[in-house]
């Protein structure tokens, strides 16, 4: 029976990215903060994902669904307060954790999201497809009655 072993050096790089893991930025200037330059992270402050448009639903409810939803997904809510939430997704596989920061933006009457890998470039579009199945999610609270979100 053939015998493996493990590469200290490529354990100590598995290892030790997480420690070179960007840390959560908050709100910036009052918005969420960009994204970096890398194709891990997606926003819909400036990005091509339309935010959760929560028009005449109480926002204060609005804001709770989309916590509902985050821990539908397997979330983890890490940090919230009345106008920002910071939640964390473990991917199942390798276990690496993106995170989700949300702003409620009470003005233009939509809740604003950006996901982010924590290490890594790439990340095949999970943060992408994350956000696409919390905005639908949402949505679907928000509009029971409507067909239109069935992208899930």
């Amino acid at each position: 029976m053939p015998k493996y072993r493990l590469n200290p050096l490529v354990l100590l790089s598995l290892f030790s990215a997480s420690a070179l893991a960007e840390p959560v930025k908050g709100l910036v200037d009052g918005q969420l903060a960009p994204c970096p330059d890398k194709p891990n992270c997606i926003s819909t402050e400036k990005g091509s994902l339309s935010p959760i448009a929560f028009g005449n639903t109480n926002p204060k409810k609005a804001w709770e669904m989309l916590q509902e939803s985050i821990i539908e997904l397997n979330g983890k809510i890490e940090s919230k307060q009345d106008n920002y939430l910071w939640a964390s997704f473990t991917t199942p596989m390798l276990k690496f954790t993106d995170d989700v920061e949300a702003r409620l933006d009470l003005t233009n009457k939509v809740i604003q999201l950006r996901s982010a890998s924590r290490t890594g470039y790439y990340d095949f579009n999970a943060n992408k497809n994350r956000l696409n199945l919390l905005i639908n999610r949402v949505n679907r609270k928000l509009n029971p009655g409507s067909l239109k979100n069935i992208h899930e």
